[in-house]
């Protein structure tokens, strides 16, 4: 299904580009001018994991209908560009600096009278050196860097959370990504959430019960591993220490807990102590809320950024460094 959401237009320029958020389940584009204002936004549940390759620009076009003219340049993010997506573009190698992704944007050859580029992602080594991969939040995390820049905070370094199916943890040194780390704590608590032994039968909630996840975060922190602890959540139920109402939050804070200590404990003090233990989580705000908590627990502040807004200011960022380029480009010949 496809919705068209009218945004009132800004008041001091035109559109200038397209940005696009493709990912697995949704597709977002927003029609925006050069500071960042979205002029308009549409958006489909026609993600990644529902098309084949041949479908990708059909979609596109559809979508953007009365958009797709040649002085509007589309920039695309997420898994549009991943195996499986539109078109598998190679990871950038770490450390990058995420401005000069605008240096490796791909595009595409397609039949639409726009340019079209993808977003780049990133490969480099998590906290334990192995590989690790990203694609989406990256543009997420230029999105935020843009954000401190705008409150005159360009100085700092702040570990960011990216919260989701697969959590990224990422350090970031003068706008440049140093290492990352991804957890897949989403993925493993909507499979014990849905399908495990550890909750058949109890009653599910839309609300959080802030008492019942601060004990499984406290459990986390505990001897024993993180496999001991989930299976506390039914120990605990069957000998009363839980209500059948507090177990999936309960379980919830255990995979969170486990998510925010590991990671927490392999990066170097100094990065967390040098910004006051501030966290910058970048999500939607359920969820950011759950990681608030848990870091709570361990002395550290977190500030929230909302996903959406990160990805745009991203978009809108490399959308003007190409810009510019382009001009310096004209310019020199």
């Amino acid at each position: 299904m496809t919705q068209i959401n009218p945004v009132p237009q800004s008041a001091d320029g035109s559109a200038s580009f397209i940005a696009v958020d493709w990912g697995t389940t949704n597709l977002r584009a927003f029609l925006m001018t050069q500071d960042g204002q979205i002029q308009a936004q549409r958006d489909s549940d026609r993600g990644m994991l529902k098309l084949g390759p041949a479908e990708f620009e059909s979609v596109l076009s559809d979508l953007l209908g009365d958009w797709l003219t040649p002085d509007l340049p589309i920039y695309m993010a997420g898994m549009v560009g991943s195996r499986g997506g539109w078109q598998e573009v190679p990871y950038q190698h770490c450390p990058i600096k995420l401005d000069d992704l605008s240096e490796h944007l791909f595009w595409l050859t397609t039949s639409l009278p726009n340019k079209v580029a993808i977003v780049p992602g990133l490969r480099g080594e998590g906290v334990s050196g192995l590989t690790d991969v990203m694609r989406g939040e990256e543009t997420q995390l230029l999105g935020a860097i843009d954000w401190l820049e705008e409150q005159g905070r360009a100085d700092e370094s702040p570990v960011f959370c990216l919260p989701g199916t697969h959590c990224k943890w990422a350090q970031i040194t003068e706008g440049q990504v140093t290492q990352f780390s991804t957890s897949i704590t989403g993925e493993l608590f909507a499979r014990l959430n849905d399908e495990s032994s550890l909750v058949k039968g109890l009653p599910q909630s839309d609300q959080l019960n802030k008492a019942a996840f601060k004990k499984g975060v406290l459990a986390s922190q505990q001897a024993g591993g993180i496999l001991h602890h989930l299976f506390s959540a039914r120990s605990r139920f069957v000998c009363g220490e839980l209500a059948a109402d507090e177990v999936r939050d309960y379980l919830s804070g255990v995979v969170i807990g486990h998510d925010v200590n590991d990671v927490l404990l392999a990066l170097e003090a100094e990065s967390l102590e040098t910004q006051s233990g501030r966290v910058v989580i970048i999500g939607s705000q359920a969820l950011s809320a759950r990681y608030a908590l848990a870091l709570s627990s361990r002395d550290l502040t977190a500030e929230f950024l909302a996903a959406n807004e990160a990805s745009i200011r991203g978009l809108k960022r490399l959308a003007n460094r190409q810009a510019k380029s382009e001009t310096n480009l004209t310019k020199g010949a």
